[in-house]
């Protein structure tokens, strides 16, 4: 069953973690799992010192700033297949924001992050567009701070 868009804010919202597509212009689609913070301006990707990283230049930045389209997936997987959901969220890189207006929220979501200097650089998107799915229906409704 579609989803109505109150309803994939709230999953969106509320999805700790999901998939990050960006477009690199020789290989295709390039996607990377990822944490993120959304409100109704703005939907961030941190990218921080915490976890080891096999390069300081990551491809899904390089990818951004030759081609700002992109996209997140966040889903719910069961083997009760009523339960399943998804939304995506197709995006524009808008640049990179202010680690530290972030970093309550982030460290709110993933505790990692609550140490100062943790989150790097921020690349930040506006949301063009949200669709999603659910199996049953909506799962639940959109808080009023996350209704466009």
């Amino acid at each position: 069953m579609r989803l109505e868009a109150p309803d994939c804010w709230n999953l969106l919202g509320s999805a700790t973690f999901g998939v990050l597509g960006t477009v690199d212009a020789a290989i295709g689609v390039h996607l990377v799992p990822v944490v993120f913070a959304v409100t109704d301006e703005a939907l961030v990707v941190p990218i921080d010192n915490v976890k080891p990283k096999g390069s300081t230049r990551l491809r899904r930045v390089t990818n951004l700033e030759e081609d700002s389209r992109a996209s997140l997936i966040v889903d719910h997987r069961s083997s009760a297949w009523d339960q399943l959901w998804w939304v995506r969220a197709d995006m524009t890189f808008v640049g990179f924001g202010d680690p530290d207006r972030w970093q309550r929220m982030l460290g709110e979501r993933y505790p990692a992050y609550t140490s100062k200097g943790s989150i790097t650089t921020l690349l930040t998107f506006a949301i063009d567009s949200l669709s999603g799915w659910a199996a049953a229906g909506p799962p639940g409704t959109a808080p009023d701070h996350l209704i466009r």
